[in-house]
């Protein structure tokens, strides 16, 4: 899926391009959105969204907790109710590795 690109911080991407006269021509960058659109899902805790308050998963609660059958279904679920088919969801110690695509 393509739409806006953000930055490390989570801001619009954008990059000001003028024509001679002074006019923008080019100003928000676009490009592939499935990434950050996971990371986001994974960073949100539930109810930081306005605008979707049940989207999130709060990654950061994980730290502590020994239950990753839990972990794994919530991101699943968040990552459909997004809209993406979830072909596989993995949790190791050396990170979270997702399989999934619109």
């Amino acid at each position: 899926m393509i739409g806006l690109q953000l930055t490390s911080d989570y801001a619009p991407s954008i990059r000001l391009v003028r024509d001679e006269e002074g006019r923008i021509i080019e100003g928000l960058s676009l490009g592939e959105t499935l990434p950050q659109n996971q990371a986001l899902i994974l960073l949100l805790h539930q109810g930081e969204l306005k605008e979707a308050p049940a989207v999130g998963c709060g990654i950061s609660d994980m730290l502590l907790d020994h239950n990753p059958l839990y972990w794994r279904a919530r991101i699943r679920e968040q990552l459909e109710m997004d809209g993406q088919t979830v072909d596989s969801v993995k949790i190791t110690t050396s990170g979270i590795s997702i399989d999934a695509h619109y």
